[in-house]
Formats: C-alpha cells, structure tokens, sequence
C-alpha cells in the first residue's frame, strides 16, 4: 500500500489465490509505479497491461481523493470531493468504480467476498456512523483498532474451505494468528481525512523481532495535508 498526499491517491495491491505463474513478474511494483504516475487508472492499466499479465493473479485498488477540489478559505466551508474508488483485477481484465459508502476487499475478487469481510463492513459502518466528528478521532482510532484486531470466526465460509481446507478456520477472522505456522496478521494502518484534506496516517506494526506468542506493538503516526 501507498499513499501520495502530493497527487491526492491511494494504491493498494491484494494478492489473489490461483496457479502461480513460472518465471511472474513482481507485483508489488505496480502499486509503486501507479504512485509515480500522473496516469489516471485507466490509462495506467492499459500501460502496464502486458506486464500484469505476467504477474500472479491480484486485486488493485486505486482512490482518487481529488485533491485538486479541495478549497481552503477562512471565508467559506471547505468542498468536500467525493474519492473516487476503483478496482482492477488481471484475473478479470476489468476496472470497476465503486460507488458504496463502505467497502471492504480482501484475498478474493470483489464480488466473491469473504465472510469476514461482509462482516467488517458492518462493523465499519456502525463505527463510523457514531464516530464521524473530529471530536471523535480518538475513540474513531482505538475503534477502527480494535476491529483490526478482531479475532472473531466467521463461519461457514465455503469460499475460504475450498481454498484452504486445513486452515479456514484460522484464516475465519479478520486478524489472522497462526502461532504454530509462525504466520499471521503483523501490521494495521489506518488512513483519515477530513473534510478540509487534513490526513491523518496511523501504522501499527510488530516490533520486530517478532515474538508470535507476546507480540510488541509499536505505532507510528504521520500528518498531511492534500495539496490543492
């Protein structure tokens, strides 16, 4: 995932489960790329077309915050521009724009979601419609938190089984801990803006080394301001 205050966009790669390609192209580049970029997604798919084609089988997410509509003024409210929210996938070839007020994407396509993911949408939508005021961003945080951190199962989920018959029910939650494996979930961000472009970046990391059974978590905090 990336993030670029200065060009107002979001990138943000999940890989997809499927048979792995001989000899596939790195697909983390195409989230950095897409950063560099001044393309509008796109035209940066058809760009990178024959590469991704070369690549294991990912989801791409891409939010547009428009920046450029953000107007400050001591005289007048700030617009507020709606993100502009978009998907590619090159197991589909398609790009799809979102128009839902929540959302939630996981390791499947879009219109096949996990259980859990159904699921933290609706916890994000209760959250967020309580705690929607500036007022609110420290409940807003330790919230949104605790809803990365929830350990809760989320079964039957015939999608998961089939993929991992071994395993589903430890990949059922949205925070994933597979002490025995030494696999797991071992970082959250969380991403806010407000109204006036002010954005608010908090990463929540594993300090390394990284002890499965007594995890340190050490968070880091970072402030923008979308440039108009």
């Amino acid at each position: 995932m990336a993030v670029s205050p200065t060009r107002g966009k979001l990138g943000l790669l999940l890989n997809l489960p499927g048979v792995k390609k001989e000899s596939a192209k790195s697909r983390g580049r195409i989230v950095s790329d897409y950063m560099k970029s001044t393309m509008p997604l796109s035209e940066y798919v058809e760009f990178i077309h024959n590469y991704s084609m070369q690549c294991n089988v990912f989801l791409f997410l891409s939010v547009d915050f428009g920046a450029g509509q953000f107007l400050y003024s001591k005289s007048f409210t700030p617009s507020t521009p709606t993100p502009k929210i978009k998907t590619y996938s090159n197991a589909t070839d398609n790009i799809y724009q979102w128009p839902d007020t929540y959302l939630g994407f996981s390791n499947s396509l879009p219109d096949k979601p996990l259980k859990k993911v159904e699921a933290g949408k609706n916890y994000l939508t209760d959250i967020c419609g309580r705690l929607n005021k500036i007022m609110d961003k420290s409940q807003l945080i330790d919230e949104l938190t605790c809803l990365l951190k929830n350990k809760e199962s989320h079964l039957p989920d015939d999608q998961l089984e089939s993929r991992q018959p071994k395993l589903y029910k430890e990949l059922s939650s949205i925070f994933v801990d597979i002490p025995q494996g030494k696999y797991g979930t071992r970082a959250h961000t969380i991403m806010l803006l407000s109204k006036s472009g002010h954005m608010d970046l908090i990463e929540i990391s594993m300090q390394s080394p990284i002890d499965p059974e007594k995890p340190h978590w050490e968070k880091s905090a970072f402030q923008f301001d979308l440039i108009k």
